[in-house]
């Protein structure tokens, strides 16, 4: 058995194979390195100061090893009269032999089994897909929003978007931090659009936040053009609902976003009163005509308290279904109405189809009516009884400066805010919806 003072020499080889991490911590703080006959390690190259430990670390415990070798040997010869001595002197120069055989075998077995493992690469680690500050080289994680800019990290004021898919970035850059802009109404905010792989300077903004562009009807401050408003811009909107009191009243254009993936294409019509079923002022039906278009852009919102938003059946619109029935009588097409009729089937109503009621002739054919009624109600315009929607339409109807949407069957439009006060149907805007 060996002796304990041989053992503790075998552990201490192990000891200097096996700490490297610490060995590593002091070789970064030494100016100076050996000649091993290795190039010494490359300032920041961690697999070079690896490679040199590992080499430097086996020639310690070789060296070692040949020291006791010696010192047993002189003990040897030392001990001639002394038989345990000599025993003693024997046990140090196995171990040393033992250590150093030791030493080299692991090296072999090291090399064999891999010889990445004492010959390290470093692989840089991927940022994968997110957002980032970015000083060109280097990354860091970066989240959605950042109410100062000052918290980030000194030559990082520059976002990048990574992504993997299709997804469009939008970025509100506000002047101010805590996401305000020079007044209420956010005078200095910009809002830019990027794709994946993208950056954005934040020179010059004291905040900022994010969001994945979504499609629906983003409403905006200033003007719009190309693909985005030149002022503070709403985040999409996909319901009919009171517009919010940023935007309320306030609204100077829009852009919509349709999902050309789904084959869904917005269209917004925007109304003076807060109930956008209710009789008021409001827009034309705001949509893309162009079905190829993704983005298109809207001025001169005249008003925007409350929206009616739909889908524009483009491509199927005859699956919205049969058309509209406009009838001279209240209730015209219940049995006993004597309602003349004028019908606009779905091939007619076509994309979309808007006209003027004074061109919908009444049709009295079967219908019991003396002569003087049909010479004076020859129109829908001069007899305006109901309307039989049968489908999915939005139909909008004028009376001078007020229109009303409507989306199902009007038994009484004499009823409606739109013709109460007595003003008759003129306009009409007609849409295929989904």
């Amino acid at each position: 058995m060996l002796k304990k003072k041989n053992k503790i020499l075998i552990l201490f080889c192990c000891i200097c194979l096996l700490f490297l991490n610490s060995s590593f911590a002091f070789a970064l703080e030494i100016p100076n390195y050996p000649n091993l006959g290795i190039n010494p390690p490359t300032e920041g190259d961690l697999p070079s100061y690896v490679i040199y430990i590992f080499t430097f670390v086996t020639y310690i415990a070789g060296v070692i090893a040949i020291i006791s070798f010696a010192i047993g040997a002189v003990q040897l010869i030392l001990a001639a009269a002394s038989p345990s001595m000599a025993g003693e002197a024997k046990d140090r120069m196995r171990s040393a032999i033992l250590g150093l055989v030791l030493t080299v075998a692991a090296v072999a077995i090291l090399r064999t089994i891999n010889m990445a493992i004492i010959t390290p690469t470093l692989t840089e680690l991927p940022t994968g897909d997110g957002l980032f500050y970015t000083n060109g080289p280097n990354y860091q994680a970066a989240p959605g929003s950042e109410s100062d800019t000052s918290d980030i990290p000194n030559g990082y004021r520059t976002l990048a978007y990574r992504c993997s898919g299709s997804d469009v970035l939008l970025i509100w850059k506000f002047p101010k931090a805590n996401f305000k802009g020079n007044d209420d109404n956010y005078g200095g905010v910009t809002v830019v659009r990027k794709k994946c792989g993208q950056t954005e300077s934040l020179s010059g903004a004291g905040s900022f936040k994010t969001s994945t562009e979504a499609p629906g009807i983003y409403y905006c401050l200033e003007g719009c053009s190309g693909d985005m408003c030149s002022g503070y811009m709403s985040e999409a909107n996909a319901i009919s609902s009171v517009v919010g009191s940023t935007f309320k009243n306030k609204i100077k254009s829009i852009r919509i976003v349709n999902d050309l993936s789904e084959d869904l294409h917005y269209g917004v019509i925007f109304h003076s009163k807060d109930d956008p079923t209710a009789a008021g002022n409001c827009t034309q039906p705001l949509f893309s005509k162009d079905a190829s278009k993704e983005i298109e852009c809207f001025n001169d919102v005249a008003v925007s308290a409350s929206t009616t938003v739909f889908y524009w059946n483009d491509k199927k619109y005859l699956t919205s279904g049969q058309g509209i029935d406009f009838y001279s009588e209240p209730f015209g097409w219940g049995k006993g109405s004597r309602a003349a009729k004028y019908s606009l089937d779905a091939k007619t109503i076509g994309e979309n189809w808007s006209g003027n009621s004074g061109s919908l002739t009444l049709n009295y054919t079967g219908i019991e009516r003396p002569s003087r009624y049909k010479q004076l109600y020859q129109t829908f315009q001069q007899r305006s009884g109901s309307v039989k929607v049968k489908g999915n339409y939005v139909l909008v109807l004028w009376a001078g400066s007020s229109c009303q949407v409507f989306f199902q069957d009007v038994v009484n439009l004499k009823s409606t805010e739109l013709t109460a006060t007595g003003g008759s149907i003129q306009n009409i805007y007609i849409i295929p919806a989904k």
